[in-house]
């Protein structure tokens, strides 16, 4: 089995998120960005207008406390 096909295989589970301080469509791009540079995120989605993210993680490696860590880091709460 390839290393690809370990990782499609590996459960999967979606978290919401309610963040604050994004005003424009550019602090959407870097709280996704942000959302994305944790290992074991597989997805990540984030709404200006409901001010909410909902990220799809791989495994056990990326859970609220990593997520929120990156969100801070990038700027935002």
């Amino acid at each position: 089995m390839s290393a690809d096909a370990a990782t499609t295989l590996e459960p999967t589970r979606t978290l919401e998120l309610e963040l604050a301080g994004m005003t424009c469509a550019a602090c959407v791009v870097r709280v996704d960005r942000a959302l994305r540079s944790v290992p074991g995120v597989a997805d990540a989605s984030v709404n200006l207008v409901t001010q909410r993210a909902t990220v799809r993680v791989t495994g056990e490696r990326a859970g609220r406390t990593e997520l929120a860590q990156a969100i801070e880091r990038a700027g935002y709460s």
